[in-house]
Order: C-alpha cells, then sequence, then structure tokens
C-alpha cells in the first residue's frame, strides 16, 4: 500500500509545475492533520487557487482503496468559513481551515493570510469573541426552523426515506446552532464525535436521547414531536445568549433623522384609514410600529431584533415608554382606533425624542434648510 503523503507529494508537485503561479495555497486537513488517522483514513486535500485560475487540478479518485480528494477553494470562501459566514455550517467547516497543514506555500503573504484566518477561527472560541458568535447563532437558527419545516411535511407524507433525510437535515442544522452557540466546531463529523458534542456546555437537557428519537425513526410520531420540542429548547438557549451579550446604545445615534419615518408612516397610516383601505392601514402600522420597537429596545436594552425574535422579544423598550399600540387596533381592522393612535403615537415620539435631545429636523423656511446642510456638511 501507497504512503498517502506520497500520494499527496504527486499532487503537489504536479499542480505547481503546471500551476505554481496561481496556486497560493495547497494543504491537507481531516484526521490526518489532527493526528487521528488509521488505516483506513482518507486524506483529503485542497488548494487555493488565483480567482478563475487552476480549476482543471481538481480531482477526485481512489488508489489502493483509499478515497483522495484533490479541490479548490477561493480565498474569498476561506475568509468566510473563517469568519463563520460561509453558509457552511460552522460545526464541520472550521475545521477545513483550523486544523488544515499546509503542503505548498507560493509566497511567505500567502502562507501569512492563510496563518490569519487560523488564527481569526481560533479568535471566534474566545470568550471576547461571545457576542459575534451568538450573533452567527442566531442567524443560523432560521435555517433550523427551515428544516423543521421540511421535516413536517415529510411526516405528513408518511414516506420514511423522506423522514429520515429531513430528521438528518433538521437535527445537523440544530447542532451547527450550538456549535455556533458554543463557539466550537469538530474536527471529524459530529457523528463520529458525539461526546464532543455533549461536553458543550449551552445544550439542551436529554440531547443525546432526543436526537435518537429524532433520527432512529422508531416512532415518526415522536419524530416531530421531539424535533418540535429541541427547536424551541435551543430557541431559548438562543434567547438567554442574545440577552447576556446585549450592550445598550446611545438614542441620539439611534434615532438620528428618524422622525422622518414616523412622520411618514403616520400620514401613510391616516391615508389608509381615511380611504378604508385595512391592508395598506395595516402594513403602514406594521411597519412604524416594528421597527420603533425594535430600535427603542436597542437603546433601552441592546437588542434590536433578529429574525428568531418575536415581537414580545424586543417591544420592552417601546412598551416602557407608554407608546400607544398601533397593532391591537390595525388586527381589529378597527381603522377609526387606528388613526386616533397613530396621531397619539407621532405626539409622544416627538416629546420623547426631545427629551433626549433627538433633533426632529422639522424646518420651517428654505434659509433654515440652507443651515441644516451647513451644519450637516461644514465643508459646504
Amino acid at each position: 500500500m501507497h504512503d498517502v503523503f506520497e500520494i499527496a507529494e504527486i499532487l503537489v508537485s504536479h499542480a505547481t509545475a503546471v500551476h505554481e503561479d496561481e496556486i497560493a495555497i495547497i494543504a491537507y486537513y481531516g484526521s490526518y492533520a489532527k493526528g487521528l488517522a488509521t488505516p483506513t483514513s482518507d486524506l483529503d486535500i485542497f488548494y487555493i487557487p488565483d480567482d478563475g485560475q487552476a480549476g482543471a487540478l481538481s480531482s477526485q479518485f481512489i488508489l489502493d482503496d483509499l478515497p483522495y480528494d484533490f479541490w479548490p477553494i477561493s480565498w474569498l470562501f476561506a475568509e468566510a468559513i473563517a469568519n463563520a459566514q460561509s453558509g457552511r455550517p460552522w460545526a464541520a467547516s472550521a475545521s477545513l481551515i483550523a486544523d488544515a497543514r499546509v503542503l505548498f506555500y507560493r509566497s511567505q503573504a500567502d502562507l501569512d493570510r492563510f496563518n490569519k484566518l487560523q488564527a481569526r477561527i481560533a479568535e471566534l472560541t474566545t470568550p471576547q469573541s461571545r457576542p459575534e458568535m451568538v450573533e452567527r447563532a442566531l442567524d443560523a437558527y432560521k435555517e433550523s426552523i427551515f428544516n423543521l419545516g421540511q421535516l413536517r411535511l415529510a411526516t405528513e407524507g408518511k414516506k420514511r426515506p423522506e423522514i429520515y433525510s429531513a430528521s438528518w437535515n433538521f437535527v445537523n442544522s440544530a447542532v451547527n446552532c450550538l456549535a455556533l452557540l458554543n463557539q466550537t466546531y469538530f474536527s471529524k463529523a459530529w457523528g463520529d464525535d458525539f461526546s464532543r458534542l455533549m461536553q458543550m456546555p449551552d445544550k439542551p437537557d436529554d440531547l443525546d436521547r432526543r436526537l435518537k428519537d429524532i433520527l432512529t425513526l422508531n416512532d415518526e410520531t415522536l419524530v416531530l414531536e421531539t424535533a418540535v420540542t429541541l427547536a424551541k429548547d435551543i430557541r431559548q438557549l438562543l434567547l438567554s445568549a442574545q440577552q447576556s451579550v446585549a450592550q445598550p446604545v446611545a438614542a441620539q445615534a439611534e434615532f438620528r433623522d428618524f422622525y422622518y419615518y414616523v412622520f411618514e408612516y403616520r400620514n401613510k397610516v391616516l391615508k389608509a384609514c381615511k380611504q378604508g383601505d385595512v391592508i395598506a392601514a395595516g402594513f403602514a402600522a406594521f411597519l412604524l410600529q416594528d421597527l420603533l420597537s425594535r430600535l427603542m429596545n436597542k437603546v433601552e436594552y441592546g437588542i434590536f431584533g433578529a429574525d428568531i425574535n418575536l415581537l414580545t422579544d424586543y417591544s420592552h423598550g417601546y412598551q416602557k415608554t407608554g407608546f400607544p399600540d398601533l397593532l391591537s387596533a390595525a388586527a381589529a381592522a378597527d381603522l377609526e382606533t387606528l388613526a386616533i393612535r397613530v396621531v397619539e403615537l407621532d405626539e409622544a415620539v416627538k416629546t420623547w425624542f426631545l427629551e433626549h435631545s433627538i433633533d426632529l429636523n422639522i424646518l420651517s423656511s428654505k434659509e433654515e434648510l440652507r443651515r441644516f446642510l451647513r451644519a450637516r456638511d461644514p465643508a459646504s
């Protein structure tokens, strides 16, 4: 049997002989890079070419019953992985860069650039990066909810292969959320490193049992029920983490020039109410109260509201001010009450803004406009 690194040397020699000026990095990852290889382990190698170059080098083959994968990734994709923003699950993709061992580098600058990517991944696992990684986890939760919806559709269809496939998609996305939340990743597929998954401090109770219930399909009804409760519990962990890293911000910065938006949507609501247009009135009322709630909550509590959040998760700041509720009237199609409340909201916002030294930018003349513009742009 051939030594895998002899095969790697052939790949590197061929690539650099033909495309040396186009390839920045060649590296391997996986079990060999981590020192965990067995006689049956494959060798995964990637290379980073210049944009649009050396694509023909990509090759996958089997030798001595071992698979070899020699494939390209762009600098852009490598940087996205390093920042946990690649679109691929961080739980699996981070190891590709973080654990890689370089076989070839074109220049010291290329090597330094790659080393910075590895350092960036290490940085994201530190306590200082927790707010950033919580944000990544909140964003990744959308994928879990989508896959939960797919699982629901699959269970309604009652086709076991579809249910099984949808179950794995959901579980993988759920595990990725937890990996981001715990600022960790797997050097092997998480299914091959179950103990590491169980060692994560921030995880739902009985995670191992629940994953097995979802993935074994012993009870198809239990599969969906367990997935739903798991998604809910992960959401609660994420909400707690969101609150723990929240930092209130200055009202003047968040609401600079914002009264224009309040004024505009007040008028939209009033116009729609006058016309008896329930949909248009409700839409304008929703946009106004929703954005105002997000910004008020960011100012008071540091949470703007992510896709994971329901209105009640980010309406505390709005409620604290005593601003009138537009959405109850809009939901009831009570346009008369809605029109009254949006006028009340407009007055309440103006008062609150002035109390917090936030300019309304209500101008009365062309000369005042000129002074306003000059104040904004001293160079003028």
